[in-house]
């Protein structure tokens, strides 16, 4: 993991993780009709940093699924 704006301004830094955040949407698990199991879980965790130049940010981590489905939304 690289700070963003160090990064861009050319400068290094060690970056913390200052911890995170999880919807809470219940969701179940299942097995298709060939029997290849699904995790399709809704949940998306919002992870938060700062480096030691005291630049902060956060980043969404989506979920996704062997089959092609994910929480990511397309812009």
């Amino acid at each position: 993991m690289i700070c963003p704006t160090c990064e861009k301004e050319g400068e290094k830094s060690k970056v913390y993780s200052q911890g995170g955040s999880s919807t809470l949407l219940g969701y179940s698990p299942f097995y298709d009709e060939e029997g290849r199991y699904h995790n399709h879980d809704p949940n998306r965790t919002t992870a938060y940093y700062e480096c030691s130049r005291g630049h902060r940010w956060s980043a969404i981590i989506d979920n996704s699924c062997w089959c092609g489905w994910s929480t990511k939304k397309e812009n």
